[in-house]
Parts: C-alpha cells; sequence; structure tokens
C-alpha cells in the first residue's frame, strides 16, 4: 500500500492526447504526393486527385438505365473525371454515388467528355455540375476530402490516430477563406 505518495495517473482519450494541438497544428506539414498547396493553385476550377470506388447509374439518350461500378480520378468546383470500362455518350445523364470518410454524396451530372485512356483499359468520363444544389454538394465533397488528406498527413507525421470532427474543426480554421476563395467566379 502506497501512504503518503502522490501518484499520477492519466486517462488518454485517444493517442492524439500525447501530443498538444499546438504543436500538430502549428507545424508545416510536407505535402505528401497527389496534395495540392490551396496558395500554388492557378486554375479555374481546382483539380484534386480523388481515387474511391464509384457507383455510377447512367441515363443515355435511346438505352436503358443502366448501372456501372467506377472509380474516380479526380474533383473539383466544375465536375468530377472518373474512369469506367465502358464508353459514355457525351450528354448521357449520370448520378454518382460515392462514400468518403462515412459520408455518402449522391450527384447528379452531365457527361462532356469521354476518351479511351492510353492504355486501352477503359474511357476517362468527365461530368459537370450546372445545378447550383450539385455544385454546393460537390464543394462539400472535396472540403471533405481535403479535410481527410489533412488528417492523413497529420497522422502519418505524428503516428497518430486523429478523430475526424477536432481536424476537421482545425482545417476549416486554417483553410476554409482560401477554399471559398476558390469557389468564387
Amino acid at each position: 500500500m502506497l501512504r503518503g505518495k502522490i501518484i499520477n495517473i492519466s486517462f488518454l482519450k485517444s493517442d492524439l492526447d500525447k501530443i498538444p494541438m499546438s504543436k500538430i497544428f502549428r507545424d508545416n506539414l510536407p505535402k505528401t504526393e497527389g496534395t495540392i498547396d490551396m496558395n500554388e493553385e492557378r486554375r479555374r476550377f481546382i483539380r484534386h486527385p480523388l481515387s474511391y470506388p464509384l457507383k455510377t447509374r447512367v441515363i443515355q439518350p435511346g438505352e436503358e438505365v443502366s448501372h456501372i461500378s467506377s472509380e474516380s480520378e479526380n474533383i473539383g468546383a466544375g465536375g468530377l473525371l472518373f474512369t469506367c470500362s465502358r464508353e459514355l455518350q457525351v450528354e448521357s445523364e449520370v448520378e454518382i454515388e460515392l462514400i468518403v470518410e462515412k459520408r455518402t454524396f449522391v450527384l447528379d451530372g452531365k457527361v462532356v467528355r469521354c476518351v479511351k485512356k492510353p492504355d486501352g483499359e477503359g474511357y476517362s468520363i468527365a461530368i459537370t455540375f450546372h445545378n447550383p444544389n450539385e455544385l454546393l454538394k460537390m464543394r462539400m465533397m472535396e472540403q471533405v476530402v481535403r479535410i481527410a488528406m489533412f488528417k492523413n498527413r497529420v497522422e502519418k507525421r505524428f503516428n497518430v490516430k486523429l478523430d475526424f470532427g477536432r481536424v476537421a474543426k482545425e482545417w476549416i480554421k486554417r483553410y476554409s477563406e482560401a477554399f471559398a476563395k476558390r469557389y468564387d467566379v
């Protein structure tokens, strides 16, 4: 039995609590492959590398509605680029379902370009979103992706597991203003 001794016991809620948040978010994190520095991008619409499985519902003129599996290549305010095993007609309507960080996004768009991939393995399909609701969903999805990438960089650098919500708050404080300016037209 310990009498007269002070014993400090700490209960860690997560590995993150081992490192002060001010230390984690003060440091300049190294860019990882495929990330785009918000201050370096000069295009009208940011293209953000994104590789997620998609469920795609296709409505082509004169054909039955079809469902195909595909994979995203990149996203931006203007639309989404994805890989597909079959050719899609320009002007075809599509409904894309994408799950990012346990959040499901369903977006309606229109095919604006379909190009056979250089390796001959499928097609690169570009879709655009003109409806303001779809653009807002796309913007939200891109923001979730950016936060997830930021979270992954921090986790890798400090070898910790982070809560998405906590990281999202920090990302919003740091980058939301610059992110919003990218969508001003």
